[in-house]
């Protein structure tokens, strides 16, 4: 990994090892189908979540959860990230997801209203899965824009996931704790993960094979 904020991502493995610390609202499951994260529930038409035009979608999110430094995230964080994807002098690789987007307001600090220049027929499209993992404004919003690739929280984000960032070099290994404000109790499974890159795939698989150095190789 050479990036640890996935909205600057420079490729799967940015993504991969972002999202042990940072989360979207929903991940799309193997059936195709939304599953909540940060989000209470899945947004439907037959719930209301989405409206009958097909062009704006309400989000509501879970109540109580903190990020890792222990404040809470409220739709302000939601707000805040589309804001900053949707900044063109981000540059940021996920600016796709904004596309058609017209507005993304906090209703309250757990509800989120997403509306779209045209009816849309995946509403979806932003906050799930990878592409808009949400990021902290406390930690991110003096760094909007130009200066988005100098942020500290590139290589250490606060997150709402199961881990925290404790080493991280660019380029060759990230190191990950528990975080100890994770919202589900008796998880994460273990006290430490360790992603390292670099080297050819031959040496990756010998990791994992031969010398039990590793547990997966990827790719």
């Amino acid at each position: 990994p050479t990036i640890l904020n996935s909205n600057l991502a420079q490729g799967t493995k940015d993504y991969n090892a972002a999202q042990l610390v940072l989360e979207s609202l929903a991940y799309i499951g193997a059936d195709g189908k939304p599953a909540p994260v940060l989000a209470a529930d899945i947004p439907t038409l037959q719930n209301g979540g989405i409206s009958a035009d097909g062009k704006t979608i309400t989000w509501k999110l879970k109540p109580g959860i903190k990020w890792s430094d222990g404040s809470d995230f409220t739709a302000d964080d939601v707000v805040f990230t589309y804001q900053y994807i949707a900044d063109p002098k981000t540059a940021s690789t996920n600016a796709s997801v904004t596309k058609g987007v017209t507005k993304v307001e906090a209703l309250d600090p757990l509800t989120v209203k997403v509306t779209f220049a045209e009816p849309n027929p995946y509403p979806y499209q932003i906050f799930t899965n990878e592409l808009s993992l949400i990021l902290q404004k406390k930690q991110f919003q003096d760094y909007m824009g130009e200066k988005a690739k100098d942020a500290p929280g590139n290589l250490k984000p606060i997150g709402t996931g199961p881990y925290v960032v404790t080493d991280f070099k660019p380029g060759d290994v990230v190191t990950y704790a528990p975080n100890p404000n994770y919202r589900e109790p008796n998880k994460p499974f273990f006290s430490e993960v360790q992603m390292k890159g670099g080297g050819d795939a031959t040496s990756a698989a010998r990791a994992v094979l031969q010398t039990g150095e590793a547990d997966y190789g990827w790719n």
